[in-house]
């Protein structure tokens, strides 16, 4: 399982907004808002859902009310869909109108939470729509619970597929909102001044979630591999590695084959381990191993199924306080907290599980912002906040004191986790790279902004500043992580022989690494911005927007100076080549690896009312904005402060680097060791120096049109062109050139093969997170049809179709990594159509509607229900067709396929039995690059849809107080998604029959009911 390292951003509660796609960033803002202080009449659904809903409705409190008006402007001021659907209105004023707009934003601002707190208010009322409550209540508020169980559910279907019955979902989601003036009875009464808006919300729930993955048959647990079969059903041989012997016959003009064999090596006689060669540890550790428990295949796999559940606890408050001088300045405080259990799922219930480790969260925020109308031209604005959040194992299942390497009788590793043992196409036992991480990560903001109208132009000035921390403690391998490849136990040379598990039996690792960790390491960094901007209304039909910004950046640094990088040229002491470990903050070195970096970003944005008519308005505009420096919670350049150790064979195929029973080897220098030699041997880390930052260039043109009966329709084309993106930590900035491949088998001689190395005393050099050599290009359309609600029905819908092609491997491993740009192709995440439709429907029975139209016990039976629900549709995504086998000696991690030519991949009738025709692709020949590209142009994953469907019963039960029952279904169809096809292709020799088929589908209806007082 793959560690992920999240992109920690500190540009926190203010994020700069693309100005040519303000109307997609509002609209998805107003979305989640309506989700968080609305009456929920979409289904809720997602791990910790609404705190993202109360995350984005705070970030909306703590941003500077700049007036993002969609001919663009920088901020993300709240707004609704009512708003945005009245955008033409808004920004084609007249002069007049423009002259009191200021004093209108103000008036605005002032009414603000009394319009959140009509907005949280449930919109009950009697059977005809009418509100039934005074609309001059002070206090509103809600309670609700919603309830799921999975004896209300059906059975996904992964599960019944895998011979499951059971699937367990217990989930109670509860809380309430109350809003009003603040009145302290004797002591304090706000005479409408002062307002007040918290809201709790808490979880509880326990969910499975389905894992099938391949493990050891039986037999194969105790050293009998007579039922090892390939991916074409063949038998698979195991070669005795202490037979290993040179081939008197071999020919070393011609490449090795299964006729000219470099060295020789016998099979175990029927193919089975003796008992008293397997390694004791190895033993040990199998009393951690579960058994098979299924058997899904082909040809034995898939044979281990598990259905456990993951447990999260999260409760989280949003709590915002108002006060009102008069009509000119108001004073608002926001905070936010929030904590919990995320307890992933474990694959084995033991302390070898390999799976994710249970973590604590949390996090706080809190922000103070003032708004003060200093004339009705002139506001000023300044906003002040402070957040954190911070992960942490869950100390209840992990002990730091246990040694469980000890108990194995292993030696020379960490304790406070299970040592990692990779096993290739098997289930790894093991605690997870990563699991033992703890960080708090903080960030500081300031901002001001003064805004004046002065005749037709509303000119803006802004200052924002921010300041981000990380502390980090992530040993990535804290007791130690053994890879077993499985080519000790094969025909040197020859493909498809030998096998993982069955070297684990011997104990024999080709690989070994630690991490040593001694402090955790703090980091910073600060980015500053002053932004000056004008709209500008030309005409009456036509405004204009024109801004220009500096942005300052200041790279990542470690308050002990405590980093390390690559220098490139200085001369490394042992070998005499270039390339040396260096310190910062030593040697006359500033405490960071690059400059800081100052970029100017322009953009500009037009709205325009063809003809003076209100009901059309188009827009455009074109922005470039850069990225910050990273923040991420790692140890990355780090070295020699804490250590990593690597240990790597000398030939894979011919010795182990350790013998499990004699432990990891002490032979590393203890941290601290600041020698420049000291990333020798190592997986080195290396910043880039210049210190270039990503930027993207966004355009948009957009049309709006207002249609007989309530319809919106917006046609919309967005561009955007990404340059120097960060493309993930997969680079090797130390590589084997391609050209060497005609070395073949020699390179699999450790010496020789790191001889041809630019760096041949570093293992691998890898850039990080950080390295800008990445671009992307994105293309999308989009369909918009929107109804405003009349005759008890609203819904909109939207499709679009994009294309988004680009070279950024998102920690991926390249094929050639001196071409990256071969990489470029259709991204691996790239939906080419998309249609969604959400709807709203009041069912029309009951007293004042068209069916029906009774009071008494009939209205109180039928009137009151809605119908509610989302649909999404979408394409998927490319296919990535990868070999089954990598025979070429180091140059490539990832080995792409080679294309046949005159084969057709696609088949005309897709389906799980053939999704694609795998004919048209072949496995490499052995120590040659695949001519296949990253992602194949014209094959897609199979796409996906889903129904989500909600029943809702208004019940007035007073004048003040109205209850709702909620029925709503997930998946409310129980439509089965299919799963991925089997992208790896194989050879003519050794083929994979499984290529291009799918196993089995997932999905499954699942149903919540709910219950919400409102007042």
């Amino acid at each position: 399982m793959k560690e992920v390292s999240p992109n920690i951003r500190f540009c926190s509660s203010v994020e700069k907004a693309k100005v040519v796609d303000s109307g997609q960033v509002l609209e998805l803002k107003a979305h989640r808002l309506s989700q968080s202080t609305e009456t929920n009449w979409l289904p809720r659904n997602g791990f910790w859902p609404s705190f993202l809903s109360l995350a984005l409705l705070l970030i909306s409190w703590l941003c500077a009310a700049d007036g993002f008006a969609a001919v663009g402007t920088h901020s993300c001021q709240q707004t609704s869909g009512k708003a945005e659907h009245n955008s033409s209105q808004k920004e084609l004023a007249t002069a007049d109108e423009a002259g009191s707009a200021a004093q209108q934003e103000l008036e605005k601002a002032l009414q603000e939470f009394r319009v959140q707190a009509e907005r949280v208010s449930s919109t009950a009322g009697t059977a005809n729509g009418k509100s039934s409550r005074p609309k001059t209540r002070d206090y509103r508020g809600n309670l609700y619970e919603y309830l799921r169980n999975d004896a209300l559910d059906a059975l996904p279907h992964q599960v019944r597929q895998a011979s499951g019955s059971k699937s367990v979902l217990r989930r109670n989601q509860f809380g309430f909102n109350l809003t009003g003036p603040v009145r302290i009875p004797w002591l304090y009464h706000s005479r409408d001044n002062t307002f007040f808006s918290a809201t709790y919300e808490g979880t509880r729930e326990k969910i499975a979630r389905p894992y099938l993955a391949n493990i050891p048959t039986v037999p194969q647990r105790g050293g009998d591999f007579s039922d090892l079969v390939d991916n074409a059903g063949e038998p698979v041989v195991i070669y005795d590695p202490l037979t290993t012997r040179p081939n008197p016959d071999f020919n070393p003009v011609q490449p090795v084959s299964a006729t000219n064999l470099q060295y020789l090596r016998d099979p175990f006689p029927g193919n089975r381990i003796p008992l008293d060669r397997m390694d004791l540890i190895a033993m040990r550790t199998l009393s951690y191993y579960p058994q098979p428990n299924t058997n899904v295949g082909p040809f034995l796999r898939n044979n281990f199924f598990v259905n456990a559940a993951e447990t999260n606890t999260p409760n989280g408050t949003v709590w915002k306080l108002d006060h009102n001088f008069g009509t000119r300045h108001k004073l608002t405080w926001n905070g936010r907290w929030s904590s919990g259990l995320d307890g992933a799922a474990p694959i084995f219930e033991n302390a070898a599980n390999p799976g994710a480790p249970r973590r604590h969260v949390r996090s706080r925020s809190a922000s103070f912002s003032e708004t003060f109308n200093i004339s009705p031209t002139l506001v000023n604005q300044f906003s002040l906040s402070a957040s954190y959040s911070a992960l942490a194992p869950d100390m209840t299942v992990i002990d730091p004191s246990a040694d469980y390497a000890r108990d194995l009788g292993f030696s020379g590793v960490q304790r406070g986790a299970f040592p990692r043992f990779d096993l290739g196409q098997y289930v790894d036992i093991g605690s997870q790279p990563g699991s033992l991480i703890r960080y708090q990560i903080a960030s500081y903001t300031l901002s001001d902004g003064l805004s004046v109208r002065f005749r037709k132009h509303n000119l803006k000035l802004s200052f924002y500043t921010s300041r981000g921390q990380v502390h980090s403690f992530r040993p990535r391998n804290p007791a130690g992580r053994f890879t077993f490849n499985g080519k000790l136990t094969s025909l040197p040379g020859i493909n498809n022989t030998g096998d993982p598990f069955a070297q684990f039996l011997l104990g024999l690792s080709n690989r070994a690494e630690q991490s040593i960790v001694v402090h955790p390491s703090y980091f910073r960094a600060e980015q500053y911005q002053l932004t000056a901007s004008d709209e500008y209304q030309m005409t009456p039909n036509f405004n204009a927007t024109f801004s220009l910004g500096l942005q300052i950046d200041t790279p990542r640094r470690e308050k002990y100076d405590r980093q390390s990088s690559l220098d490139l040229g200085l001369i490394n002491p042992t070998n005499s080549r270039p390339g040396a470990l260096v310190f910062a903050g030593r040697d006359g070195r500033p405490g960071t690896f690059a400059p800081s970096q100052a970029n100017w970003e322009p953009a500009i944005g037009w709205a325009w009312n063809p003809g003076g008519s209100r009901r059309t308005v188009i827009r455009g505009g074109f922005s470039l904005s850069y990225s910050t420096f990273p923040l991420y919670p790692t140890e990355f350049g780090t070295l020699g402060f804490n250590a990593s150790p690597l240990l790597v064979s000398t030939n894979d195929q011919l010795a182990p680097v350790v013998n499990l029973q004699t432990g990891f080897p002490a032979s590393f220098v203890p941290p601290p060791d600041l020698r420049p030699e000291a990333a020798n041997d190592l997986r080195a880390e290396y910043f880039e120096p210049e210190g270039i930052l990503p930027y993207d260039q966004n355009w948009r043109l957009e049309i709006e049109r207002d249609l007989p009966a309530d319809f919106v329709i917006r046609l919309s084309y967005l561009g955007e062109k990404g340059v120097h993106q960060y493309t993930g930590d997969g680079i090797d900035l130390n590589p084997l050139d391609p050209v060497y491949l005609s070395f073949r088998d020699r390179l699999n001689d450790l010496a020789f093969n790191q001889s041809l190395r630019p760096y041949p005393q570093f293992r691998s050099i890898s850039p990080g997170y950080g390295y800008p050599i990445g671009s992307n290009s994105l293309h999308r359309g989009q369909l918009r049809v929107e109804k405003k609600f009349s005759h008890g029905l609203n819904f909109s819908s939207s499709y679009f179709f994009s294309k988004l092609i680009d070279d950024v491997l998102g920690g991926a491993n390249p094929q050639n990594n001196l071409d990256l740009k071969s990489e470029k192709s259709i991204s691996p995440n790239d939906v080419a159509h998309q249609f969604s439709v959400n709807y709203l429907y009041e069912l029309p029975f009951g007293e004042g509607r068209a069916f029906l139209n009774q009071s008494g016990w009939i209205e109180n039976l039928i009137g009151g229900w809605s119908l509610s629900g989302v649909t999404s549709l979408r394409t998927g995504t490319p296919i990535v067709l990868r070999a089954l086998f990598n025979n070429t000696g180091g140059v490539t991690q990832d080995l792409r396929v080679n294309l046949v030519p005159g084969v057709d991949p696609r088949v005309e009738n897709p389906s799980a039995s053939q999704w694609f025709n795998a004919a048209a692709f072949i496995q490499p020949s052995d120590f040659t690059l695949g001519d296949g590209p990253r992602t194949h142009p014209s094959l897609r994953n199979p796409g996906f849809q889903n129904f989500d469907m909600s029943l809702t019963k208004r019940v007035p039960v007073t004048d003040e107080w109205t209850l709702e029952l909620i029925m709503e279904a997930f998946n409310a169809l129980n439509y089965g998604n299919l799963n991925l096809p089997d992208r790896m292709i194989g050879s003519v020799a050794d083929p994979n029959l499984n290529a291009g088929k799918i196993v089995g589908t997932s999905g499954g209806r699942v149903v919540q009911l709910g219950l919400r007082f409102s007042f």
